[in-house]
């Protein structure tokens, strides 16, 4: 038996050893049975006791069958659906089974044991069957989707209609056309082979489901496995003695029905232990184990009616600690608190009756001279006639004293008091902001304590800790009111010193140097420290927080290497760069032979018209060791190292024959294709001729190519880019300024520029939301339409930013909304996708996928 247990779940344990028992007791019965003795009676005496057997039969048939159709709507088994139906018509069969019965009267033709072993076959299989299909079929519950009460509905009837027509279809044949069935019964020879093979049928049903179900004890399962098995295993008893009785009246009939009579028991008890006991009892447990959750709670649970009166605490062991008396039972609030509190408490009753619940409402109440803060938390309980409300009184006194703790940790140092680095980068990004609009610097020093570790290793924690509180009085002793010095952690402190430029942070930090070499006296130890000290400062050495401090900790590793307690100014930054730009300018060497530089194009849309117009050609390097290297990093390093006039001409080029491609492919004729000038290009001799010649070799007209010229281009010898802007106006190509309202200097000669189109930097496009921006936009959009320029937005990333520029009046943009610049299959596909191409509409959003 151990063993057996150790193949089968702990689940079915305790069933299987009950349904071994039962069935190792039947199997004793029927090996006793031979050796009874028996002397066949009257007739009328067996009669009786077959009545009694099968009317116990029917009757437990019939409570299947009301079990299993009357709790169908809570377990949706389609299982025990089919099981309880076909006990119906197994109820119906055994109950003509019992009315045929020889020596019973006529049940509509004369009775005869024919007559009833055909009712009784019925039965059997109808049994047989319907515990093989629970055995074949999946136990789970019908989809989601057949949950509402038509679909549940149509499922039962559906499975009622099919029973009854079989058993009335049987009913047809047994009582009107018995000839059409082979005999089951002779008299005087006993039962025929037909009846005998029809019996083992029903065996042989009964141990293929015997099988099946016993490969399901390995798993868990929703229903009783063995107490089924148990089901089966007695009809296949009954079953057997049927095989083996000579005369209807004879012992082993009796027997037989006795074994049926405990199978029907067997499997009603499965039944009703999984749709009816099981759930209750799984209800009883989760009530226990919800009171026990509740009365472990150590905040306040009670249920309150409209009227604010208490009318059940549900864990009364908290009412004391939490200052309820131990009568607080059906006493109003009024009576339980203060005024103060209990207005509270009848305004979140309010809150919760007129918005269907109430959280966040704090009471306080003095209890033995402190003050305890508790939390309201307030549902309603809807009733038939009344609503009352259940309230969760949660104790915060310790929550709100660990928020104000936290707060003070959140932004000050334990040890020093000073304030920490969240602190501290709140106050420097307040000043940086200031000292940025009156256009006045901020020095930041970062301070490392030198031979610290030292004199903490040797004198421990304690005096370590003491010494770090000794050094933040003497350095906030050395700083102004506006200053801001913190703990950056360890023995490193930093500090800000706003209005401070050069000249006076290297004053400081003489200072702090000098004071910090001065003994501290700790302790009972004197001890001697030296500081090094980084300085940035702003707008120089970084415009922004992050970098100032950065450059300033790397200027103290700079200064502790040169000479432990002193200080040094950034420069580091500028090494850094430099190495960089040396990278990029070696692998930029040969990229454009390599394939490495590649065309991505990004689209020009018309605003108002709605339609793709023109693309902008914008360079790419991929490089195999450095990645996907930025234009804004690798154009500079082109430039300075001469390498932008072959990269330019290139992009040139290739960017004028695509376009001829475009328009070859049925591209709509108006479109232009834009390409960014740098100032080595601009001031190359022959550029005009050089244009010139690209597009009379792909025959595409000027005006077809757009030129973008930066702003700061404008600004560098402005004489001589008039003149050569002047020339390929003349020549018939567009130019277009870009980043245009980011200098100070284009709008002086903006009338002297021949250009054609004005591009709206994108930071004005991002900022559109601010008023401020948007006056820009609509000044620079003025000034266009003032000098009869076209205009286009950089930057469009929303549709609200796209209607605002449409309201505003801007004939172009471009810009994540509809694209990001794509290689040219990808730009061709997306056209496509959108419709940009002869179409006269965008849709109003666009997202893509970067």
């Amino acid at each position: 038996m151990a063993v057996l247990l150790q193949s089968i779940h702990p689940q079915h344990h305790r069933s299987l050893r009950l349904t071994l028992l039962l069935l190792s007791l039947a199997l004793c019965g029927l090996l006793v049975l031979p050796f009874v003795s028996y002397r066949e009676t009257a007739g009328e005496h067996f009669l009786t006791g077959h009545l009694l057997l099968e009317t116990l039969s029917i009757v437990i048939a019939g409570l299947i069958f009301a079990i299993g159709w009357n709790t169908y709507r809570q377990h949706r088994q389609s299982n025990i659906l089919v099981v309880s139906c076909a006990f119906l018509g197994v109820a119906i069969a055994d109950f003509s089974h019992m009315l045929s019965f020889q020596g019973m009267p006529d049940y509509f033709t004369p009775s005869s044991p024919e007559k009833a072993i055909h009712f009784w076959l019925l039965a059997r299989y109808l049994a047989a069957l319907a515990l093989l299909l629970v055995a074949l079929l999946p136990w789970r519950p019908l989809s989601e989707a057949a949950h509402d009460q038509r679909t549940l509905l149509n499922h039962r009837s559906l499975s009622l209609v099919v029973i009854l027509l079989v058993v009335g279809v049987a009913h047809w044949v047994f009582l009107v056309h018995p000839e059409w069935l082979p005999r089951t019964f002779i008299a005087g020879q006993g039962l025929t082979t037909f009846k005998l093979a029809a019996e083992m049928g029903v065996i042989l049903i009964c141990l293929a489901a015997l099988v099946l179900l016993g490969r399901r004890l390995r798993r868990r399962a929703h229903f009783n496995v063995p107490l089924l098995m148990g089901a089966l295993g007695l009809t296949v008893f009954s079953e057997l003695l049927f095989t083996s009785y000579f005369r209807v009246t004879d012992l082993y009939n009796l027997a037989g029905h006795a074994y049926k009579v405990l199978a029907y028991l067997m499997l009603y008890w499965s039944m009703f232990v999984e749709t009816v006991a099981a759930p209750y009892r799984a209800l009883s447990a989760s009530r226990r184990e919800m009171q026990a959750m509740v009365e472990a709670i150590p905040n306040l649970l009670l249920e309150l009616d409209d009227e604010g009166r208490l009318l059940r605490l549900y864990n009364p062991r908290a009412a004391r600690p939490n200052g309820l008396p131990a009568n607080a039972t059906g006493r109003r609030l009024e009576e339980l608190l203060p005024a103060d509190a209990a207005q509270v408490c009848q305004q979140a009753l309010d809150e919760a009756r007129s918005q269907g619940a109430s959280t966040g409402r704090q009471l306080h109440l003095e209890q033995a001279g402190q003050t305890r803060s508790f939390e309201l938390s307030v549902s309603p309980l809807r009733q038939q006639r009344e609503t009352r409300y259940v309230v969760l009184a949660r104790d915060i006194t310790e929550r709100l004293r660990d928020q104000r703790r936290i707060e003070r940790l959140a932004h000050y140092d334990v040890l020093t008091e000073l304030p920490n680095r969240t602190l501290f980068a709140t106050r420097v990004d307040l000043a940086l902001e200031i000292c940025a609009r009156q256009q006045r610097p901020l020095a930041v020093l970062f301070l490392d304590l030198d031979r610290f570790k030292a004199i903490n290793d040797s004198l421990g924690h304690r005096v370590g800790d003491a010494l770090l509180r000794a050094v933040a009085r003497r350095l906030t002793s050395l700083l102004r009111s506006e200053d801001t010095l913190a703990r950056q952690g360890g023995d490193e402190f930093i500090c800000a010193l706003p209005g401070s430029g050069a000249d006076e942070a290297a004053r400081v930090a003489q200072r702090i140097c000098e004071a910090l070499r001065q003994p501290f006296e700790v302790l009972n130890h004197t001890l001697h420290l030296s500081v090094s000290v980084g300085i940035a400062v702003f707008p120089t050495d970084g415009e922004d927080r992050e970098t100032l401090v950065r450059n300033a900790d790397t200027a103290m590793y700079r200064a502790k290497q040169d000479n432990n307690g002193g200080h040094a100014f950034f420069t580091a930054d500028m090494q850094t760069r430099l190495s960089r730009a040396r990278t990029l300018e070696q692998a930029l060497r040969g990229a454009l032979q390599r394939g490495e530089l590649s065309l991505h194009y990004q689209p020009l849309l018309d605003i108002r018209g709605r339609r793709l117009v023109g693309a902008e050609a914008l360079l790419r390097w991929q490089h195999p060791q450095l990645g996907a290297v930025s234009p804004a990093e690798f154009i500079p390093a082109a430039e300075s190292s001469g390498q932008i006039l072959a990269i330019g001409d290139w992009v040139l080029a290739s960017a004028i024959a695509q376009l001829r491609r475009w328009l070859d492919q049925g591209y709509g004729p108006e479109l232009r294709m834009a390409v960014n000038l740098s100032m080595a290009q601009f001031r190359t001799p022959g550029l005009c001729e050089r244009i010139a010649g690209l597009l009379a070799q792909h025959r595409l007209a000027p005006d077809s190519l757009e030129l973008e010229l930066t702003e700061s281009l404008t600004m560098h010898d402005p004489d001589s880019v008039v003149r050569e802007v002047q020339r390929l106006s003349a020549l018939g190509v567009r130019l277009a300024l870009d980043d245009f309202g980011t200098g100070y200097s284009s709008l002086a000669y903006l009338k002297q520029l021949d250009v054609h189109t004005l591009k709206v930097d994108r930071s004005f496009v991002r900022d559109l939301h601010e008023a401020s921006a948007q006056r820009i936009v609509q000044a620079v959009l003025g000034i266009a339409r003032g000098l009869n320029l076209h205009t286009i937005a950089e930057g469009v990333e929303t549709a609200e930013q796209l209607a605002a520029l449409e309201e505003m009046g801007c004939d172009q943009a471009q810009g994540f909304l509809f694209s990001p610049a794509l290689p040219v299959e990808q730009f061709e596909r997306r056209c496509r996708e959108q419709g940009w191409l002869g179409q006269s509409h965008i849709p109003s959003d666009y997202s893509y996928d970067i």
